[in-house]
């Protein structure tokens, strides 16, 4: 492995090569009568979906009555496509009522994170997780994170791609390979391996330099944000052929409804993380590599990451995601080193000449003869009929919970209770539920009035549209508001006359910009306590980066500066 010359790996490298592959002492620990994990756990603990924080918003008065900081985990799941089951939603449900702060929080990387978990409920908490069937393994940490992939490509037969059943595959093949996880979680015995030492076959001892973010789109429909991603797949696809023989639509690989997938333009360097006042630091688009055919995917995949394993900085956190690799050696330095490792050349990426975006809301009708790849008997097909519908709810922000106004999380699960569907979350941070029947629709129309849970025709343009991250009170990162702020924010704009405004607007608590901020139309971004920057230029699609408009602008004045620049764009 290249070294970089006189300096030193971070503290996070040296933690990960005496870890005893992602062990450390978090068992150990886990016994203690604490509430938190000492420096070195917390670290490791994020490789098993977890993270330590603690309330912010009383952090001041408690440390002010020389009083320990009022600790708590957040844990999130790992989903590829972001598919789970009705059983495993009512299970997660119930999890969240036990263990957490009673809210379930949808990310804009389709999994579902609990907040609020105490120390001693953590072990009680990841082994329920997992008797589910869901895992948290992966899904923080240097790693490969959750797979994305549009989630109704596979029902929507303007689609009629099954890219969430290739994210599963993915996710599969580059999951890390110890075993620390089933030891600490689900009691699993360490195995005596006589002296044979355990091995990461992919990552090695150290992992990867920083996390690492693979997504799968169609041209039809960047939902997930391909150009963000460290791995960007963008489905390619033949068109059908009327008079295509029998024994060809039989033997076509990956075929839904005489659509054919050939393969995959390969983007790579995408990125949104940047630091304020670093320049060195910044948001990337990820670039046109080449193009894959399907049977080549994984073992490209796997050499792509073995690259950034190698050669992505070990010595400065801030410079190790792989855009940076890119810039520094050039995207035909790492276009050779791929073609090296896999043995073949790179096809030339095929031509997209534009790129959607849809958020999958309100009723839809569902492609015919669809089998949910999660139900729970996978050989039984859920409908002979195209009676079927699916239909996406807006949950604002991903925040899944009950309030005066609107019982979200009651409503959402009698309706999983009464009518089984599969579940999908949305790069939006919504919900798609999945195999409903037509006989059913004006039943699940009453609970969705009943609870006031919106879809399309319930709620603004504006106000559908836009994302925020979980932010204060409880991410360690966040500089300002985001989720608690953005809702009043949008109300300001509506009451203003803005809310059948189609544009997309979203506030990230800081520049790591984990809603996106960078890609959308409006950005804003947390610069200091209640003061945020403005970024305007991105396009709906998803396909440009916004530039800098306005700096330190104060939190109370930031709707009237959105206001304007909604009034010139009119």
């Amino acid at each position: 492995m290249p070294k970089e010359k006189d300096e030193k790996p971070t503290k996070e490298e040296q933690i990960k090569e005496n870890s005893d592959y992602l062990r450390g002492t978090i068992k150990e620990e886990l016994a203690k009568d604490s509430s938190r994990f000492d420096e070195i756990n917390t670290k490791l603990l994020k490789f098993h979906g977890i993270y330590q924080q603690d309330n912010r918003d009383t952090r001041q008065e408690r440390i002010a009555n020389k009083l320990e900081k009022e600790y708590s985990f957040m844990i999130r799941t790992k989903l590829p496509a972001g598919e789970l089951t009705s059983r495993q939603y009512i299970a997660l449900n119930e999890i969240c009522d036990k263990y957490t702060n009673k809210t379930l929080r949808l990310t804009t990387r389709q999994t579902i994170q609990f907040h609020g978990t105490i120390k001693g409920n953590l072990h009680k908490t990841l082994n329920e997780i997992n008797k589910t069937l869901i895992l948290t393994y992966g899904a923080c940490g240097d790693v490969v994170r959750n797979i994305m992939a549009c989630p109704v490509c596979d029902i929507d037969s303007e689609y009629s791609v099954n890219l969430a059943e290739i994210a599963k595959t993915i996710s599969d093949h580059l999951l890390p390979n110890t075993r620390s996880y089933y030891e600490v979680w689900i009691n699993e015995e360490k195995i005596d391996l006589d002296d044979k030492k355990e091995e990461e076959p992919l990552y090695g001892k150290t992992y990867l330099p920083r996390k690492f973010k693979i997504g799968l789109a169609l041209p039809q429909d960047n939902c997930i944000d391909v150009f963000t991603q460290d791995i960007g797949l963008v489905g390619i696809t033949e068109e059908p052929v009327i008079a295509r023989s029998k024994a060809t639509k039989q033997s076509a690989d990956a075929t839904r409804n005489d659509v054919k997938l050939l393969g995959f333009n390969l983007l790579i360097g995408g990125g949104l993380g940047h630091h304020h006042n670093k320049p060195e630091t910044y948001p990337r688009l990820a670039s046109e590599l080449g193009f894959i055919t399907p049977e080549k995917l994984v073992d490209t995949l796997k050499k792509i990451v073995t690259i950034q394993r190698d050669y992505g900085s070990r010595t400065n956190r801030k410079h190790a995601r792989m855009k940076y690799l890119i810039d520094d050696k050039g995207l035909d330095w790492f276009k050779t080193e791929l073609e090296k490792r896999t043995g073949a050349k790179l096809e030339s990426p095929k031509k997209i000449t534009e790129y959607k975006m849809c958020d999958h809301l309100g009723w839809n009708r569902q492609r015919s003869e669809v089998r949910d790849q999660r139900s729970e008997n996978r050989d039984q097909k859920t409908e002979e009929k195209s009676d079927l519908w699916y239909l996406g709810l807006f949950i604002e922000n991903g925040r899944i919970t009950d309030t005066n106004k609107r019982q979200i999380k009651t409503g959402l699960r009698e309706i999983v209770e009464k009518f089984e569907p599969g579940i999908r979350l949305t790069p939006h941070q919504n919900v798609v539920l999945t195999n409903i029947k037509e006989e059913n629709k004006s039943k699940i129309n009453e609970l969705l009035a009943k609870y006031k849970i919106y879809t399309k025709e319930t709620v603004s343009q504006l106000r559908r549209n836009s994302m925020a991250c979980p932010a204060l009170p409880t991410c360690g990162l966040a500089l300002a508001e985001a989720e608690r702020t953005l809702p009043d924010i949008i109300d300001k704009l509506e009451k203003l006359g803005f809310g059948n405004e189609r544009v997309s607007i979203r506030m990230s608590g800081c520049p790591n910009s984990c809603s996106r901020p960078p890609v959308a139309e409006i950005g804003i971004i947390g610069m200091s306590a209640d003061k945020y920057n403005i970024y305007t230029g991105g396009d709906f699609e998803g396909t440009k980066l916004n530039k800098l408009f306005k700096e330190n602008i104060l939190g109370e004045k930031v709707a009237s500066e959105l206001a304007l620049i909604l009034k010139n764009k009119q």
